[in-house]
C-alpha cells in the first residue's frame, strides 16, 4: 500500500447485522456479570477498578506493615564482623518496593553497617543489599550484591549503599545467604 493510502473494511447486510447481535449479545451477558444495565456499564467497570485501586492500597499498606514488623525481628539477628554490624537473612515474598522499605528501615536502625535481604519470587531469586554511608569507602554494596548473584545463577549490581540482584537458582539461597558474613570480612 502507498503511503498516506488507507484501506476500510466494512460489513453490510446480512453478515453486519450477525456482527452487530453477537456485539450486542457480549455487552448484555458483561453487563449481567455486573449486575448492571448496558446503559450503565461504563460506571460500573469504573467502580471496579476504583474498589480494585482502593485494595491494592490496602494491600501495599499491609504489606509494608510486615515488613516494618520483620525489622524486628530481624534486629535481633544482628552479626558484628571486624566491628561492622551486619543482617543477612532470608525474608518472605514481597514486593520488590517493600523490600528496599526493609533494607532502609534496618540500615536506619543499625545506624552503622551493612544488610543483604534475599526472597524467592516468581520461582526466581531476588536479593538487595545496603550499606549504611558511612561503610562505603569500606563496603560496597554493588560489588557485594555482585559476588552473591553468582551463587544463584544471576547478575545485579548497584550503588555503593544499595544494590539489587536476581537469579535462578532458588535452591542456592540460603547457601549464598551463608556466605555474607565471610564475604564482608574479606572485603573489611
Amino acid at each position: 500500500m502507498a503511503a498516506g493510502v488507507r484501506r476500510i473494511e466494512a460489513l453490510t447486510g446480512v453478515r453486519a447485522i450477525e456482527e452487530f447481535q453477537r456485539a450486542e449479545d457480549k455487552l448484555r451477558a458483561l453487563a449481567a456479570k455486573l449486575n448492571a444495565a448496558p446503559e450503565e456499564l461504563e460506571a460500573a467497570v469504573q467502580k471496579l477498578l476504583d474498589a480494585r485501586r482502593d485494595l491494592e492500597k490496602q494491600l501495599w499498606a499491609a504489606q509494608r506493615k510486615a515488613a516494618q514488623g520483620s525489622a524486628d525481628d530481624l534486629m535481633n539477628a544482628v552479626r558484628e564482623i571486624k566491628g561492622v554490624k551486619l543482617i543477612s537473612a532470608q525474608v518472605p515474598t514481597m514486593p520488590r518496593e517493600a523490600l528496599r522499605g526493609l533494607v532502609d528501615t534496618l540500615r536506619q536502625k543499625l545506624g552503622s553497617g551493612a544488610v543483604v535481604l534475599g526472597m524467592v519470587e516468581e520461582g526466581k531469586v531476588a536479593l538487595i543489599g545496603g550499606v549504611t554511608k558511612d561503610l562505603t569507602a569500606k563496603l560496597h554494596a554493588g560489588k557485594i550484591i555482585q559476588a552473591l548473584a553468582k551463587e544463584v545463577g544471576g547478575s545485579g549490581g548497584g550503588r555503593p549503599d544499595l544494590a539489587e540482584a536476581g537469579g535462578k537458582d532458588t535452591s542456592a539461597l540460603n547457601r549464598t545467604l551463608d556466605l555474607v558474613p565471610a564475604l564482608i570480612d574479606r572485603m573489611l
